[in-house]
């Protein structure tokens, strides 16, 4: 028994980790996409099409009851994991840089989740969670106040996004929903619900060089909503919501990273004490408090 949690906690890690470097480079690939021929809307929809067509396939050959993924439940989760995070994240990242978009997402999304179970389960914080939401705070606001920083506008989408990702992360671990369901409804659901919308929108498709749209649906359809969706929410099984978001404490870092390499964006000293201060916050909030338990009961012995 001892063998097979441990296994579980390894292995749930691992999977965050891996969400880590898949996320770190979407924020990347997004902002250049976005920044080219591609508008918001057609990368989220290339996302959902290119996704959705392989889910069907693996729907086919599973035998996976197709009628059975619309309820209530499953479709609020695949909608907050899908339309509702990627659209309100893409235009926070327009108007942002990367390194703002990796913070305050991934810095909001331990406190959003803690909230919403508080709300939903009544699940109080311990004394190092408050520690780590002042510490992810101060971040915010240092990231705010700085040149380059976050507008309001920016601030309030990506607020937005941080807050889908958390309702879908506590609501598809109360409700429980298997993995097999999420992986095929979050780009099906999402498809025919967008798909629809999009041909109002905006849109330079047709006018786009062909290796931005492959490269767009290669990874927004394939590695981040089927592998990382994967990944994400096998973490979130094995390990908890809370514990599972503590482990994007390293997206920001890792995407700060990546744009200095790949899209020569600049770093000032102030975003740098905001990086740093948001992971540690992050890891306070969620790490801290059953290390100490552990040292207690070390002690104890």
């Amino acid at each position: 028994m001892a063998q097979r949690i441990s296994f579980e906690k390894i292995s749930g890690l691992l999977a965050g980790l891996a969400v880590v470097m898949i996320w770190s480079g979407w924020i990347i690939i997004s902002k250049w996409g976005i920044s080219h021929a591609l508008t918001v809307w057609d990368v989220t929809g290339i996302r959902f099409l290119t996704a959705t067509f392989f889910v069907l396939i693996y729907a086919y050959f599973s035998k996976a009851s197709i009628k059975a993924l619309f309820t209530p439940p499953i479709i609020i989760c695949s909608l907050c994991c899908g339309t509702f995070y990627v659209c309100a994240s893409l235009i926070g990242l327009l108007m942002s840089d990367a390194a703002n978009t990796g913070v305050i997402i991934n810095g909001s999304l331990p406190i959003m989740c803690a909230a919403i179970l508080f709300i939903w389960k009544k699940n109080r914080l311990h004394i190092p969670q408050y520690i780590g939401i002042l510490l992810i705070l101060i971040a915010n606001v240092l990231l705010f106040t700085s040149s380059g920083g976050a507008s309001l506008s920016a601030l309030i989408w990506l607020l937005i996004a941080a807050f889908s990702i958390a309702f879908y992360s506590v609501s598809m671990k109360i409700w429980r929903l298997d993995l097999k369901t999420i992986m095929i409804s979050v780009p099906l659901v999402n498809a025919l619900f967008f798909t629809p919308i999009w041909f109002f929108l905006p849109s330079n498709l047709a006018a786009a060089p062909i290796h931005e749209i492959a490269l767009q649906g290669f990874y927004q359809g394939i590695v981040v909503s089927i592998i990382a969706l994967f990944c994400m929410t096998y973490s979130i099984n094995r390990l908890g919501a809370v514990s599972a978001s503590t482990i994007m404490a390293l997206v920001p870092i890792m995407s700060v990273l990546l744009a200095l390499l790949f899209l020569d964006q600049h770093m000032s000293l102030q975003v740098g004490i905001s990086i740093l201060l948001c992971s540690v916050g992050i890891a306070c909030y969620s790490a801290l408090h059953p290390f100490l338990v552990w040292l207690n009961k070390k002690q104890g012995n």
